[in-house]
């Protein structure tokens, strides 16, 4: 039978939170590390956090295209295995966080990644006095590396190709020997070259590269009138005929190229134009035609040691709609060089020496490309292309000292509140009091093996705000029993026994506890929904306690109040804090009895 209302068993109350705790701390032991550690943000353990800044010609980016710049970057981070990493938007800003040792990698995840495939139109080297120029006034694009077509008849499981070259996931020939160079592909007619005009466009984006106020806005404008003229690039006239490239635009373009210098192109470049651009290593400087193939075909993209070489290369696989694109385009395009551009820059242009029908390969060019580079470059190329171009505005690194000194003010500060906490209880409450000390406790061991498993398995990590919105659940705990044992006294000034009020006691208390804890809850809730960074790390630890405080109060402070109210020597007025409220209401039961005998007697 069940028992009357506010009447329970204690013994399984407390039995059942045991059971919680046993729980708790097998898998804390059980899974993961098997270390009762919670992981710690950047301002606990140390880390980086670095802003950044987009870089538009119009002025304010659109907030889709930051909304969606956000969500690769964390896609991208998730991706590379940082854990206790956080990407925010922050107005026209994006933040990423990462704690502990992996702080550079941060520094890496907001590259652009435009991957595009361009025909190269012509090259000089970038620095001409170290080797012979081309004729005066034409462009000539050197050999480089090879596309191999598969070898007719090999077997699948052939090794990959060499360095230096794209090439199709099935077995492959050989590159020709180095005396033999790939062919040239067509050349611009030989023209005369002219000196720029004093309006030349080329000459006016190099007088604001030299200007070091020029708005960036500004200087992305000039260099695309520059360096994506449609006439460095052969074309169609006005009258539909064929109409070669400009040599001297092609001159001048190049001339303004300076490889050792950041390329303001990145990111902003029109792929329906030409382009003038350098290589990654800044060694060769490129004129290339329109893009006839965008990275957003690329399926999948890999880092893997070169079979048939030294250094690491990519292997990149196309969609279908990609794959089509460029079976056509190299069987179309033989002995003629292709140029795999990411963020304005060529990673490798090499010959087409056939028709690829599968995967291709990027190549560091000669000794490929390093571990790190190759998996950077895989990452970026498999998460997709920012709509964005954005820099670096602020980067901060949070030491570890720092980071323990602050965790230690943190803990400070909690030990202060609890401590305070401690002694009004013990002074108002007394026995009560203890109890109340001892729920806090039980709940503090919950709290922290939650926090442990919820760093295990969802990644939660705990930074200051979290800290604070615990030390703010303390006295929302503490008020919980505050309401209850002040309920109980309520009980005692109208007649009743501590063991006879307990249960009347609790009944008009959990209704006033289950409310306040539901708008505590709903607060945090709505805090957490609405807000960002840190601030979401204090609405959370503040909504969890809430939850974890209904449990310990269920199942630890009443059970525990019940065991003391049926123990004769703890129920004792003198223990239990009550005694003051009992002798009051003796005090004012026996003038109520003289006044109805003197009432009696008139």
């Amino acid at each position: 039978m069940a028992p009357p209302a506010g009447q329970i068993r204690p013994g399984r109350y407390l039995a059942f939170f045991i059971a919680i705790v046993v729980v708790l701390y097998a898998l804390v032991f059980a899974t993961g590390d098997h270390q009762a550690k919670p992981k710690l943000g950047i301002d606990l353990q140390g880390g980086t956090r670095v802003s950044l800044t987009a870089r538009t010609e119009t002025g304010e980016p659109s907030k889709e295209s930051l909304n969606l710049a956000r969500e690769i970057i964390e896609e991208r981070v998730n991706g590379t295995g940082v854990s206790g990493a956080e990407v925010i938007l922050d107005g026209n800003n994006i933040i990423i966080t990462v704690p502990g040792e992996q702080g550079e990698k941060a520094k890496d995840l907001a590259q652009p990644a435009q991957l595009r495939f361009r025909p190269v139109i012509g090259a000089l080297p970038a620095a001409p006095a170290e080797q012979a120029p081309p004729p005066s006034g034409t462009v000539q694009p050197p050999a480089s590396g090879t596309v191999q077509p598969p070898a007719s008849g090999a077997p699948t499981s052939a090794p990959a190709p060499s360095a230096g070259a794209p090439t199709s996931g099935a077995p492959q020939g050989r590159p020709a020997p180095a005396a033999q160079p790939a062919p040239s592909q067509p050349a611009p007619p030989s023209q005369p070259a002219q000196p720029p005009a004093a309006d030349n466009a080329c000459t006016k984006y190099a007088a604001l590269l030299n200007d070091q106020k020029t708005p960036v806005g500004q200087l992305i404008t000039a260099a695309k009138a520059c360096r994506q003229d449609p006439k460095l690039a052969p074309g169609k006239g006005a009258d539909g005929a064929e109409a070669p490239a400009d040599a001297a635009l092609q001159q001048a373009a190049l001339a303004t190229l300076d490889c050792g210098r950041k390329d303001p192109l990145i990111g902003n470049d029109d792929p329906k134009l030409p382009l003038a651009t350098c290589d990654q290593d800044g060694v060769e400087k490129f004129i290339l035609g329109p893009s006839f193939l965008e990275g957003s075909e690329i399926d999948n993209a890999i880092s893997q040691p070169d079979p048939q070489g030294v250094g690491n290369v990519v292997s990149v696989s196309f969609r279908s709609e990609g794959a089509r694109i460029w079976s056509e385009y190299t069987a179309a395009h033989v002995q003629q060089r292709a140029a795999f551009v990411l963020d304005t820059a060529v990673v490798s242009a090499p010959t087409i020496q056939g028709a690829i029908n599968g995967d291709t390969q990027i190549t560091g060019g000669e000794g490929g490309f390093k571990t790190a580079e190759a998996q950077k470059l895989a990452n970026v190329l498999k998460f997709g292309s920012l709509p964005l171009s954005f820099e670096s505005s602020e980067a901060e690194t949070v030491s570890a000292t720092l980071g323990l000194a602050s965790m230690e003010a943190g803990l400070i500060a909690g030990g202060i509140g609890l401590l305070l906490v401690f002694i009004y209880c013990l002074f108002y409450y007394r026995l009560l009091g203890v109890l109340t000390i001892l729920s806090l406790v039980l709940s503090a061991v919950v709290v922290y093996g939650v926090l442990v498993l919820l760093g295990r398995w969802v990644g939660f990590t705990l930074d200051l705000a979290g800290i604070a919105g615990f030390i703010v659940a303390i006295g929302i705990t503490a008020d919980s029993f505050v309401i209850f044992f002040e309920r109980l006294k309520d009980e005692v000034r109208e007649g009743r026994s501590f063991r006879s009020g307990v249960p009347r006691a609790w009944v008009r208390a959990r209704r006033t506890i289950l409310s306040a804890d539901a708008i505590q809850f709903l607060a945090a809730a709505v805090l957490y929904i609405l807000a960002v960074g840190q601030v979401k790390g204090f609405a959370f630890t503040l909504g969890m306690a809430t939850v974890l405080d209904l449990i310990v109060v269920f199942f630890v402070t009443h059970p525990l109040v019940a065991l003391a109210s049926k123990s004769k020597w703890l129920s004792n007025s003198k223990l239990s804090g009550l005694g003051a409220v009992q002798r009051n209401q003796q005090t004012l039961r026996a003038a109520r009895v003289g006044a109805g005998t003197a009432a009696k007697e008139v």
